[in-house]
């Protein structure tokens, strides 16, 4: 569905407007609120902002005055755009600061991690709730803790499971290194994986509140890739660890939150 783009009426005097000129180019990708044209009204000039996210079509011309109401273009719905594979993962890539890795006992996987990579302290969670979870079309969540640190930028997260229900985790094996990434848009960025040929093999959000997703990557990248969606109280957290990261005195493995 398209929006039609009118001459507004920015003063209660205003009759007409000026097109001084587009900001962004013809048949351009926008976002809502993002200036699109500049308007000069009688004493003064301002920039328009798109009214809706899509690909922009102009038909004003720049430079015309056009009265109150008159179409000067639209904005109409992206066309579905093809992802190449390739592109995907030099995007992860660049992107990537988040590693989850299965591991039998936290305690020592603590203590290796600190050790070889300087990652501390950690934070543990046991027995991690879930408001929702479905993997390959299972609704029974897996039971689990968790012990999270940065090492320097890295965000490192360590999974034990603690009973044998089918799960992502699960099915990454013991040991295995899953790469991870914050996603503004679970929804879109779980499109974008799909039109790469990587499907999603599960849903859930935690009890906190966080939504997220794993899909299946194998045939395409030889992983698994864990897809958490950006939120207040997971960005919360992430910057309290970052901060007491870097204060680290490494004479304790583990810390709390104060």
């Amino acid at each position: 569905m398209s929006t039609t783009l009118r001459i507004p009426k920015a003063a209660v005097s205003m009759r007409e407007g000026t097109l001084v000129a587009w900001l962004v180019a013809d048949g351009a990708t926008v976002v809502e609120g993002e200036p699109i044209y500049t308007l000069e009204l009688e004493k003064s000039t301002m920039d328009v902002e798109s009214p809706a996210a899509g690909v922009i079509r102009q038909s004003g011309v720049a430079g015309t005055t056009y009265k109150v109401g008159e179409i000067i273009g639209e904005i109409g719905e992206p066309a579905a755009a093809s992802v190449d594979p390739a592109e995907l993962v030099t995007t992860m890539r660049a992107s990537l600061q988040r590693i989850v890795q299965v591991v039998p006992a936290l305690e020592p996987a603590m203590m290796a991690w600190a050790r070889t990579t300087g990652a501390g302290p950690f934070f543990t969670f046991p027995n991690l709730a879930f408001k929702e979870y479905e993997h390959r079309g299972v609704g029974t969540p897996p039971s689990l803790s968790i012990a999270t640190a940065f090492a320097g930028d890295v965000f490192v997260e360590l999974v034990q499971l603690h009973d044998e229900s089918a799960s992502p985790w699960r099915e990454a094996g013991s040991g295995a290194l899953i790469p991870s990434l914050v996603v503004d848009d679970l929804g879109q960025a779980l499109r974008a994986q799909e039109m790469a040929g990587n499907v999603c093999i599960t849903r859930g959000t935690y009890a906190y509140g966080a939504a997220f997703a794993f899909v299946d990557a194998r045939p395409t990248m030889g992983t698994l890739i864990y897809l958490v969606e950006k939120q207040f109280v997971l960005t919360q957290l992430s910057g309290v660890m970052r901060n007491i990261s870097t204060d680290w005195d490494r004479r304790s493995i583990t810390s709390t939150m104060k």
